[in-house]
């Protein structure tokens, strides 16, 4: 990433939520983060400081507490390497906000819900507000998950067939790990003015052609630009940067 509106490391402590204690032990130590518990008194309370999640699958994913302050960034462990989710929690530290999951947990949790409730516990938004960047937070996503990941093409109309043929292919890419482990990763930094957002994929990227005819699917660009204040395609269309004003 090119643009870190803020440059000190966030996260004080790691949390892991199925993961083998030895591999955490051995992450902890690598990291130079100690581990934190729910419970312990020790809670990071260093002025920004969080906590980053390891999460072991859908399971750890899905329960609520691992989405509740002060855990703010969350790292789905998977096949990754110790050395990738060292990569991984060294971008986590210098975001506000943090996720890096396989497609397929992503989308079973409801990612982009999730982060923007995240972003709302951080900076309360007013509720028109709030439900306008969970709007365009969520045709992000949803492009970055079913466009770019799974290189699933959208609905051409709205037609029975055309919605059967979607789901369809949806099932298939997410029942394939090949696309269903590829990852989908956000970041979120609050600025003094406004709210900076990226959402970036693992897909084949993304060109938009000047002159676009829309089906039933494919306006997702448009709404998100007529909502965020800044929006830029960045990695050749696999990283959608958007700008919201505070």
């Amino acid at each position: 990433m090119d643009h870190h509106p803020m440059e000190q490391p966030r996260v004080a402590a790691l949390h892991g939520l199925g993961v083998p204690p030895e591999r955490l032990e051995r992450l902890s130590a690598a990291l130079q983060l100690p581990l934190w518990r729910r419970g312990d008194s020790a809670t990071p309370t260093r002025g920004a400081a969080t906590v980053l999640a390891l999460l072991d699958g859908v399971d750890s994913a899905e329960a609520a507490e691992s989405w509740a302050r002060p855990i703010a960034a969350w790292i789905e462990v998977g096949t990754l390497s110790d050395a990738a989710l060292g990569d991984a929690a060294g971008r986590a530290r210098r975001a506000d906000l943090f996720a890096f999951l396989t497609t397929a947990t992503a989308n079973h949790v409801q990612l982009a819900a999730r982060i923007v409730r995240a972003i709302t516990d951080l900076h309360p938004l007013p509720e028109a507000q709030r439900d306008d960047m969970e709007l365009a937070f969520h045709e992000a996503v949803s492009n970055a998950l079913v466009h770019g990941n799974l290189q699933v093409e959208g609905m051409k109309g709205l037609s029975v067939a055309a919605l059967e043929r979607f789901s369809q292919d949806l099932a298939a890419r997410l029942a394939d790990p090949a696309f269903a482990n590829r990852r989908i990763e956000v970041a979120v930094w609050l600025e003094a003015d406004g709210i900076l957002v990226e959402v970036a994929d693992e897909g084949p990227g993304y060109a938009r052609p000047e002159h676009m005819e829309f089906g039933a699917s494919g306006r997702g660009l448009d709404m998100i630009a007529a909502i965020a204040e800044e929006l830029q395609l960045l990695d050749g269309g696999r990283r959608i940067r958007m700008r919201f004003p505070l």
